[in-house]
C-alpha cells in the first residue's frame, strides 16, 4: 500500500473528531464546577500512567526498525520523563492512593501496543489523537489559572502537553510514509488502535469527571 502519510493521519483524525466533545471533565473544569481535589487526582493517576508510558515508548523505540520511528518513540519517552517532574507541584502518588480502573485502562492498552503493535500503526494512532489531547490540556491549564488560581508551576504538566510539537509530528509523518512506501502499514490496525486510544482516553477523563464534580 502506498499513499500520503499526512492524508492517512488526517483521515483517521477526522474519523475520531466527532467523539472529541465527549470529554465531560474539561467543560466542568472550564466552568469552575469541578472540585479542586480533581487536580490532585489527575496527578496521582498520571504519576502511574507516565511511568508506564515512558517504558512502553522505550520498548517501541527498541522494536522499531525504521530510523524515524525509533526517533519518534525515543522523543515520546523523553517527553514522558520531562512530564513526570512536572507533576509534583500538584501531588505525587500517596501511600493511600487507589488507582481507578477507568483511568488506568489507557496505559494498559499502551503497554499492550508496546508488545504487540506494529510501530508504524501505533504512530498513526498516537498522532491522530495528539490534537484533541493537546486541546484538553491547554483548556485545563487556562482554567486552572482563571478559575482556580493555580500558579505556573502547578499548571506546568498541562502546559507541557498543551503545547504543539511540530518537530515530533514531522518525525511521525516521515515514519508513517516510510512504512507506507514499504507496504508495511496496516491501515485497518492503525484505525483500530486510534479508536481504542480515544476510547480509553475518554474513559480516563470521564472517570475523573464522575468523581470530581463540585457538590
Amino acid at each position: 500500500m502506498t499513499g500520503s502519510a499526512r492524508e492517512l493521519i488526517d483521515a483517521v483524525q477526522a474519523e475520531l473528531a466527532p467523539r472529541d466533545g465527549e470529554n465531560r471533565l474539561v467543560p466542568l473544569v472550564e466552568a469552575g464546577e469541578a472540585a479542586r481535589e480533581v487536580f490532585a487526582a489527575i496527578a496521582a493517576e498520571e504519576y502511574r500512567i507516565v511511568r508506564s508510558d515512558w517504558r512502553a515508548f522505550l520498548h517501541l523505540a527498541a522494536r522499531a526498525r525504521e530510523r524515524n520511528a525509533r526517533e519518534f518513540f525515543a522523543a515520546l519517552a523523553s517527553g514522558e520523563g520531562l512530564a513526570l517532574g512536572k507533576l509534583a507541584a500538584l501531588a505525587e502518588e500517596s501511600p493511600g492512593f487507589e488507582p481507578r480502573a477507568g483511568c488506568q485502562a489507557y496505559p494498559a492498552f499502551v503497554a499492550w501496543l508496546a508488545l504487540n503493535g506494529e510501530p508504524a500503526d501505533v504512530i498513526v494512532a498516537i498522532v491522530a489523537n495528539f490534537a484533541a489531547f493537546g486541546r484538553y490540556c491547554a483548556a485545563i491549564a487556562a482554567a486552572m489559572r482563571e478559575r482556580y488560581g493555580f500558579d505556573d508551576e502547578a499548571c506546568a504538566f498541562f502546559d507541557f502537553f498543551g503545547t504543539p510539537s511540530p518537530e515530533l509530528e514531522e518525525l511521525a509523518v516521515r515514519a508513517v510514509q516510510a512504512a507506507l512506501d514499504a507496504g508495511q502499514l496496516s491501515e485497518k490496525d492503525a484505525r483500530t488502535h486510534a479508536r481504542l486510544f480515544q476510547a480509553y482516553e475518554l474513559d480516563f477523563w470521564n472517570t475523573l469527571a464522575d468523581d470530581g464534580r463540585r457538590d
